[in-house]
């Protein structure tokens, strides 16, 4: 007996903790859902959405560069408006007409057709002055009623919150915010747009119904609101650095012109921005681009390429030749392997015969730059040193270094669109001797500004490479720190001791060299200068460039400029990129509280030509007539010292053989303006190459002689 009535009272606890674990999975898993089926039972049950609010976007000092203000939904309930016999729809109309200036007549059709709803949003985003001034009224006009025992009130109308995205900036750093869409759910382009998930929240809601004193009974959810984004941009910078680029646009112009600003020591963007800006409070308004008739006449595949164009953030989505700067690479790959000292010398003769074919220098005209320390072939950017030093290396240790820049492979930024340059750069069993010969001096492969700007800092810091990255911290409603995006070292490339070097052999190139265009008042800094013609070559189009740091011992800042196709005959002049670097470094570091070391010499007449003007750039084809350009002029070279003449850096087509066969093409990918190529673009290009010229690395022939004659030197 007892026995059973044990088993009775276990079986009943067993079924009394079932249900407990049932009532639990209810309470926790369909609250809402049941929550909402007793409410519904009451006959005037209302539910509303309590919408979240997307987390802001703030520049490192805390300046707001989006936000969300809060707007609000006129809604309707004509069910509540004919609830009673004597029925609200008259003093209901003429208050809404009176505050919002609504026709009348289409006002009552809308309700009146309507009578069975109890949810019609009638106007979208009003403000809270508009809200609050039919609130008064409403009040007002319902306790004379009242009074005057009048059953005439204003019934059935409410608010719903909503949030809309403010851009107090409105097209400043444009590419990097980017934009939300009318629901604040979905970022596109930049920071909106990578930050997405850490910027959205989860909306409320409000469970409720009438009782019978018309009083709302409500049952709420609370919305959890978006988390804060603080930014590595400075918007002063960002300011500075834009009003740069549109003095050029607008004395000069060119197809594009883009400027990276980075910390060089951490890998944070300070500003990245470009000469095609929009205005990311209306950011589908395609008028700055195009005419009323081609708008009009735009269908909507058009239309959504335009746009994807305008947005296109062309610091991390195109890719191009970069020219010069990756000389820095090419040095540094040979100090750190050992096959050249800061002492060897080269002897540049205006030429090297690579596979067959025969590729200039840049003072081929001159028979060659004579002979050059190894940092002065950085400063007069001698193509022919490159060549040499190159084929020192061999192709497996030259690619080596390439890839520990990490060029063929993303940065890892921290914003949409990066190109992958992977198809774009040759690997060690595809490189023939004439595309390690090109690729020496930034010919013949391809790169985005965010990576060389990275790779350029890593080469000037140490040796460290840092990830770029655009977002500091994450912070919640309350302005606490959640989140703290630290710099990521990703590998160590050079030794000390390398880096070191580059940064004096560089600071020698704005003192002295190719750069002097970017000398700012002073300050020492330093850099490299870039003039890369354009595929198809022979076209006279190229992609000017420069790459420079500040201070020159110890860099705080990078600024790297390109300009593609600037708007004149006569394209082959970093002069035109080194003079926007010069207003820019000059304009942000005294902002930055860079101090000035030194006192500069007299300008002489050559480089006065090359500075900046108080008031703009100096234009080449806008000199006197009978003038030369002063980067050409005989009277500049006339005061040059015999053994560095400063030459310019334009690349100098490769010659053709007796069949009329040219040198290997460069990669025809990501150009700007061009569609991103495929792989099949990329082994045909690779075949062509290889037909070309042979696939065996420059081995021990004439390259290696000279190098061995300008070492003994």
């Amino acid at each position: 007996m007892q026995e059973k009535l044990a088993i009775t009272v276990i079986v009943i606890m067993l079924a009394l903790f079932a249900l407990i674990f049932v009532l639990y999975d209810i309470v926790n898993q369909k609250n809402e859902e049941y929550t909402k089926t007793v409410l519904s039972q009451h006959s005037s049950y209302d539910s509303r959405i309590i919408p979240y609010r997307r987390g802001d976007i703030v520049d490192r000092n805390g300046t707001y560069l989006a936000t969300s203000e809060k707007v609000y939904n006129l809604i309707l309930d004509p069910k509540q408006i004919f609830a009673s016999e004597e029925n609200y729809l008259t003093a209901t109309v003429d208050a809404l007409a009176q505050t919002f200036g609504y026709d009348q007549a289409e006002l009552t059709t809308a309700i009146t057709e309507q009578k069975d709803k109890a949810y019609l949003r009638y106007e979208k985003r009003l403000s809270y002055d508009k809200k609050e001034e039919f609130e008064k009224l409403r009040t007002e006009t319902n306790e004379a009623n009242r009074k005057a025992g009048l059953e005439n009130r204003i019934k059935g109308v409410w608010f719903e919150d909503e949030y809309r995205r403010i851009y107090p900036y409105s097209k400043v750093a444009c590419s990097v915010i980017g934009f939300s869409g009318s629901d604040s759910s979905e970022g596109t382009g930049g920071i909106e747009q990578s930050y997405n998930s850490t910027l959205i929240g989860t909306n409320g809601r409000e469970y409720g119904y009438l009782n019978d004193d018309s009083n709302k009974e409500t049952v709420i959810k609370s919305a959890e609101n978006g988390n804060t984004i603080v930014s590595t941009i400075d918007i002063n910078i960002q300011n500075l650095v834009e009003k740069r680029i549109a003095q050029f646009q607008s004395e000069m112009g060119s197809k594009q012109i883009a400027v990276i600003v980075m910390n060089p020591d951490n890998g944070e963007v300070l500003s990245m921005a470009t000469g095609r800006q929009f205005d990311l409070n209306e950011p589908r308004d395609l008028s700055a681009y195009y005419g009323v008739d081609e708008l009009q006449t735009m269908d909507e595949k058009e239309q959504g390429e335009a746009w994807n164009q305008m947005w296109r953030n062309f610091c991390v989505s195109d890719t191009f030749e970069p020219g010069s700067p990756s000389k820095v690479f090419t040095v540094a790959g040979g100090l750190e392997e050992g096959v050249v000292g800061s002492n060897t010398h080269f002897m540049c003769d205006g030429y090297q015969e690579v596979g067959g074919h025969r590729i200039k220098c840049t003072a081929y005209a001159k028979g060659g730059h004579g002979d050059l320390a190894l940092d002065e072939t950085l400063m007069v950017s001698c193509n022919d040193a490159m060549m040499q030093l190159a084929a020192m290396q061999g192709r497996e240790k030259f690619c080596k270094y390439q890839k520990l820049f990490n060029f063929g492979s993303k940065t890892g930024i921290d914003l949409p669109g990066e190109a992958d340059a992977k198809t774009l750069v040759y690997q060690a069993d595809t490189m023939g001797p004439a595309d390690l010969a090109t690729n020496a001096f930034g010919q013949n492969y391809n790169c985005t500004m965010i990576q060389m700007a990275a790779a350029f800092s890593a080469a000037i810091n140490g040796g460290s490479y840092y990830e770029p990255h655009v977002a500091k911290q994450v912070l919640n409603e309350q302005g606490s720190v959640v989140e703290k995006i630290d710099a990521t070292l990703v590998r160590e490339t050079i030794s000390e001791s390398t880096s070191d070097f580059l940064r004096k052999a560089l600071a020698r190139t704005v003192a002295e060299g190719t750069g002097k265009a970017a000398q700012v008042t002073g300050y020492e800094v330093g850099g490299k200068t870039g003039t890369a013609e354009k595929y198809p070559r022979g076209q006279k189009k190229y992609m000017v460039s420069f790459c420079g740091f500040a201070p020159a011992t110890h860099p705080e800042v990078l600024v790297y400029v390109v300009i593609d196709e600037p708007n004149t005959e006569d394209q082959a002049h970093s002069t035109f990129a080194s003079a926007v670097f010069s207003q820019i470094m000059g304009d942000i570091l005294p902002y930055l509280n860079v101090f000035p070391t030194q006192d500069l010499p007299p300008v002489s007449e050559e480089v006065q030509g090359q500075l900046p003007e108080a008031e703009g750039i100096t234009n080449p084809t806008m000199m006197p007539e009978g003038e030369t350009t002063p980067e050409t002029s005989e009277s500049a070279e006339e005061t040059k010292p015999e053994k560095l003449p400063y030459d310019t850096e334009e690349f100098v087509p490769v010659e053709t053989g007796e069949d009329g066969s040219e040198i290997s093409s460069a990669l025809p990918g990501n150009l700007p303006g061009e569609p991103d190529s495929t792989a099949a673009d990329v082994t045909e290009a690779a075949a062509a190459s290889s037909q070309a010229s042979p696939t065996e690395p420059p081995a021990t022939t004439r390259e290696t002689e000279i190098a061995k004659e300008s070492t003994e030197s």
